[in-house]
């Protein structure tokens, strides 16, 4: 288990630096596929920028053959519209100095008419003819001027409230040249609405959106679609007063790449932006159009598709540490069942029971080797301690018998020691009487009498024949 430990030990931090590692791979990833959805945006929206330039290439060329017709020229406004379905409307508006159509300057203007939703299908849009575009001459808006004053073909707009018709446009601009004159002014409208369908068709994730922001912080594309239909003027970033919202708006207005984090309504957000430039392709005059695009995603949206496998990949990497761990306590359970027998057996061998059966084992390893060796001692151990209790059986049955012997011994002396006392009395009162007898004699002298002299000596006889008695009992008891 402390091998598992120090593994895990070493693969904690392998973990993390798994987990910071990938997080930073994701990021990357992420990263890249955000520029990516940046740069098809920009080379979808610049393909139908290309398509419109080169239908304005071939037009302007048919145009000057036909100056002097306007019924051709107005032929010419109804095919582009017709060949073309990201064409909102054409307009051909000849200089009032050479080319004039009933006293008053000529101007050919076809157009879809509006539809009432920007998703509606504008090829099937009825095409309606005039002679005007707003309110205002033409000769005053700035699809017209601007061109007859650079003399090349740009991009204008986009037109807004009293510059366009209801519906927010961009106008390709290109001058009529013959000669070396400008005779006038082609222009070509594409609505907004295009792009915001490009934006709309292009979004890489359900809750993601796109937009497109002018030179001057206002919207060309706006996430709610119908803002850019309905309202008097698009609305603007500066209307938002998140200050991170205002460092977003500031670079991208001054044309700077770069990415962010915006927390907007407790939603956190990656802001994407880079500014819009055309490709370059053979004729064709880049134009700074002043745009910047942003794609924005929530972030829980951007990482759903990286953080499934990225959580599958740490729920498995700790599954299989778990698994790791599990295995060696089982197996150290297992390989060590044979040292836990050893240390029950050492702990009854300790309570001093040595009577144990031996147990064999097949294990050739250390655990085999020592189990072998202890089952050896076990029983040499149980021999020895046999012997050993048999020696404690004899000596107990030594000690049980001198016992036995010493207090038989005690028990003889006490009798003898009583034995003694008792002859020792007897013969003290034998004694006494033969003494008796003798000094009755003694001091009779020749007054006594024979029968008192018999009866003396028989008195000494007979108490001297019991001295011998207890004499001889006295000795008889010590032998």
């Amino acid at each position: 288990m402390q091998t598992v430990l120090a593994i895990a030990m070493l693969l904690i931090p392998i973990i993390v630096g798994m987990v910071i590692g990938t997080r930073t791979i994701i990021k990357e990833e992420v990263g890249r596929e955000v520029d990516q959805a940046l740069d098809g945006i920009a080379y979808r929206i610049d393909n139908t920028l290309l398509n419109v330039e080169q239908t304005a290439a071939i037009i302007r060329d048919e145009v000057t053959k036909h100056l002097d017709s306007p019924r051709e020229l107005d032929r010419l406004c109804r095919n582009v519209l017709e060949t073309n379905p990201s064409i909102s409307g054409c307009a051909i508006a000849l200089n009032p100095d050479k080319y004039t159509s009933q006293g008053k300057p000529f101007m050919t203007y076809i157009h879809r008419a509006q539809g009432g939703s920007i998703r509606a299908n504008r090829q099937s849009r009825t095409l309606l003819a005039s002679d005007t575009f707003t309110d205002k001459p033409f000769t005053e808006q700035i699809w017209y001027t601007k061109p007859i004053e650079e003399g090349v073909a740009s991009w204008v707009g986009p037109l807004r409230n009293e510059e366009t018709e209801k519906e927010p446009l961009i106008s390709y601009d290109v001058p009529i040249v013959k000669d070396s004159s400008v005779l006038g002014v082609l222009g070509i409208d594409m609505s907004l609405s295009i792009l915001t369908d490009i934006a709309q068709n292009y979004r890489t994730s359900t809750h993601s959106y796109i937009t497109i922001i002018d030179r001057d912080g206002s919207y060309i594309v706006h996430p709610d679609s119908t803002r850019l239909l309905y309202m008097n003027g698009p609305a603007r970033l500066k209307d938002n007063d998140n200050p991170s919202v205002k460092e977003a708006r500031r670079e991208m207005v001054e044309g700077k790449s770069g990415r962010r984090f915006l927390t907007l309504d407790s939603t956190r957000y990656l802001v994407a932006y880079m500014p819009f430039k055309q490709s370059a392709y053979p004729k064709r005059k880049l134009d700074s159009l002043g745009w910047s695009i942003a794609v924005v995603y929530p972030e829980k949206e951007l990482y759903d598709e990286f953080d499934p496998g990225f959580r599958l990949a740490i729920i498995m990497t700790l599954a299989g540490l778990f698994l790791l761990t599990v295995g060696a306590y089982v197996i150290s359970r297992i390989s060590l069942r044979p040292l836990r027998r050893l240390m029950y057996v050492t702990k009854i061998i300790s309570n001093g029971n040595y009577r144990l059966p031996g147990f064999e084992t097949s294990r050739q390893d250390e655990v085999g080797r020592l189990q072998t060796q202890y089952n050896k001692m076990l029983q040499s151990v149980s021999r020895h301690m046999e012997q050993l209790q048999d020696l404690s059986q004899k000596e107990d049955a030594a000690q049980n018998a001198l016992a036995q012997t010493y207090a038989r011994t005690q028990e003889i002396k006490k009798q003898r020691a009583a034995f003694f006392s008792n002859m020792t009395h007897q013969m003290a009162d034998v004694t006494a009487a033969i003494q008796n007898s003798v000094d009755r004699l003694n001091e009779s002298g020749s007054d006594i009498s024979d029968d008192e002299t018999r009866a003396a000596l028989e008195s000494i006889e007979r108490n001297g024949h019991r001295v011998t008695e207890i004499l001889n009992d006295m000795l008889n008891m010590k032998g």
